[in-house]
């Protein structure tokens, strides 16, 4: 084993550990699941803190994955996995509001849809799978970003922001301040931002600590209207726990070529 190869493999032990164990190791635990001494494992860790693959949890020394390691793990994700683990929190979500529900993902500094379930009924909304979903519009793109850090958020302010509809905020100033206030309620909404009478809540999914899907909810707005906000933001934010509960032990596959 050359240097370097030696220096990755205790990086990869360091890594192996802490994802062995969901609510985190301190450093003396690293230590002993790698045999590392602590100078070491100190060092290890400082490196992969500053590229952000371990983070700490609650400004604690308890190191657990990071945000950056997280959704390089998810992006290899196969959507037929993807769709197999949604399914049935989508398909429940579909029976109680007789509306479509749909789980969309994180993929660099874009979101797009992943997996939908529809009701049985002729006149529904629907959100095609592998469709791009715009930051500014759609619910379950806002409710995704709301919860990302400045550097990718600004990537993604980078994309033009057209007007779909006279509801659609196109500002940064006005997706900013919408943004802020997903954060503060743990909900997103597009009221007829981005098609004319079409209405959808999301709420965000945590995939260990880290927002990297979300589920919402769409259709016609009367539709709608049989339903309080707050019972279906409920439901969402239930929802958004299971599937965060399903995602966290998923098995990471190869998408199909």
């Amino acid at each position: 084993m050359t240097a370097e190869q030696s220096v990755l493999s205790r990086y990869a032990s360091v890594l192996e550990a802490v994802a062995s164990s969901p609510n985190g190791l301190i450093l003396a635990e690293i230590m002993r699941a790698t045999g590392l001494p602590r100078g070491t494992v100190h060092r290890l860790i400082r490196s992969l803190l500053k590229v952000g693959f371990i983070e700490q949890q609650d400004n604690r020394k308890i190191y657990v994955l990071g945000a950056r390691l997280t959704c390089l793990l998810h992006r290899r994700l196969a959507r037929a996995t993807l769709v197999d683990i949604a399914r049935p929190v989508l398909e429940r979500l579909v029976q109680r509001f007789k509306e479509t529900a749909f789980l969309a993902k994180l993929d660099g500094a874009v979101v797009e849809s992943a997996a939908m379930v529809m009701p049985e009924r002729d006149r529904h909304a629907y959100v095609q799978p592998g469709r791009a979903l715009p930051l500014h519009a759609a619910a379950s793109a806002k409710a995704i970003f709301a919860f990302q850090d400045v550097a990718l958020l600004d990537r993604a302010l980078e994309a033009k922001r057209p007007a779909f509809t006279d509801k659609t905020r196109t500002t940064r100033k006005e997706v900013l301040a919408e943004l802020g206030r997903i954060r503060r309620d743990g909900y997103a909404a597009c009221l007829g931002e981005l098609d004319p009478g079409v209405v959808s809540y999301a709420c965000p999914v945590r995939v260990a600590g880290t927002v990297i899907y979300s589920v919402g909810l769409v259709g016609i707005e009367q539709g709608f209207a049989r339903f309080p906000v707050s019972s279906m933001v409920a439901a969402l934010r239930e929802a958004a726990e299971q599937l965060g509960d399903l995602l966290s032990g998923s098995p990471i596959q190869a998408p199909e070529s």
